[in-house]
């Protein structure tokens, strides 16, 4: 399978090369300009733990600043750049930096970036704090179950998810047009390593992952529909015991004019941490015309957790977490958006050596795009 998804890469970025070749040397150096965003977040949580005291308001910041640029030879290959740099002190960063050559045969993405599973997903819309990608890490404490892990690419807290939670590591990725509303993707992934990028040892580490995705949209006067499904796996090392991670997702969206309902779903199976993962996240969004946009969302999920820590060790334990958030958004220019959350989650420990917690959040926030 990963000879024949190189094989496939390869021929794609020959015929992307040289079809057809005028001179190359004619087209405009690349142009580079500064893009991103930033978020500011004012909220109030509330949550019943023991074990520490996370209640009351707080002021957190959420910016990247992107450096892009592109150029079309006169071939017609588009060759794109896109360099994130995170506007906060973070361990990763560089969020996430890759090149995309686009043709009439589709995109070829190099770097580090999400995989085709990912970007062809489709979920509900939110409008707020992202109830669907992890973000509730930073408005709720997750000490009553042992920790967080599993939230942001795995099931546990996201549908747009990576097998073993692989995130930004360099990868290389096609994803096809859209032909008559169908496209597909996939991608190889040679290693976990996110960032720097050493040879690794495949007799013990995380290798020659692949992952695929498919979606189709369609749209008829004021209905339209969406539906998504992608799968993925890394391979253990070879002198490691057990079954090669995996995750799949699926994905659905029904609207008519302004309303929109939509669910998706996705499952991680053998993550080398955490087990088994599962999440379901379904939302109903309403965006009537002008600057309003509002939203109600529910995500409901588990994980197996690691069986030391759900024998009483240290360590993310088995749990479910069930959230249910209502988001608003008003558009005040452009590129400058008010939005804001109000929900509450219950965190139940499965284990026996954990405690369950209840937390109730309401986020205010300012999105600036430029």
């Amino acid at each position: 399978m990963r000879r024949t998804l190189l094989a496939t890469t390869a021929l794609s970025m020959a015929a992307f090369a040289t079809a057809p070749i005028g001179s190359a040397y004619a087209a405009e150096k690349l142009s580079a300009r500064v893009g991103g965003y930033m978020e500011q977040f004012v909220g109030y949580v509330s949550q019943d733990l023991s074990s520490v005291d996370v209640d009351g308001f707080d002021v957190k910041s959420d910016t990247e600043i992107h450096f892009l640029g592109a150029t079309t030879l006169d071939n017609g290959l588009k060759i794109a750049i896109d360099v994130q740099l995170e506007g906060n002190t973070s361990g990763d960063q560089i969020d996430e930096s890759y090149m995309t050559l686009t043709h009439e045969y589709g995109d070829v993405i190099l770097g580090s970036e999400n995989s085709a599973m990912y970007k062809l997903h489709v979920a509900p819309k939110s409008f707020g704090l992202g109830v669907n990608s992890g973000d509730n890490i930073e408005w709720m404490a997750f000490d009553g179950i042992g920790g967080n892990n599993g939230l942001f690419r795995g099931a546990f807290g996201s549908t747009y998810v990576e097998p073993n939670r692989v995130n930004d590591t360099n990868r290389i990725t096609y994803l096809s047009h859209s032909i008559s509303g169908f496209r597909v993707g996939a991608s190889y992934v040679p290693d976990a390593v996110e960032d720097s990028s050493p040879l690794i040892d495949r007799k013990v580490s995380l290798h020659d992952g692949v992952t695929f995705g498919a979606q189709y949209k369609r749209s008829v006067g004021a209905f339209g529909f969406a539906l998504s499904g992608g799968w993925g796996r890394m391979s253990l090392g070879e002198n490691v015991s057990g079954d090669d991670p995996s995750s799949y997702n699926l994905g659905a969206s029904v609207s008519y004019g302004a309303v929109s309902v939509a669910a998706s779903y996705a499952e991680s199976f053998d993550d080398t941490s955490l087990g088994d993962m599962s999440g379901l996240n379904v939302g109903l969004a309403y965006e009537p015309e002008g600057a309003m946009k509002f939203a109600l969302l529910g995500f409901f999920s588990e994980r197996d957790g690691s069986p030391s820590a759900n024998a009483g060790g240290t360590g993310a334990r088995a749990a479910n977490l069930d959230t249910v958030q209502f988001d608003m958004s008003y558009a005040l220019g452009p590129g400058v958006t008010l939005a804001g959350s109000l929900g509450a989650a219950e965190i139940t420990d499965d284990s026996g050596f954990g405690e369950d917690s209840t937390a109730i959040f309401g986020v205010t926030m300012v999105k600036l795009s430029f």
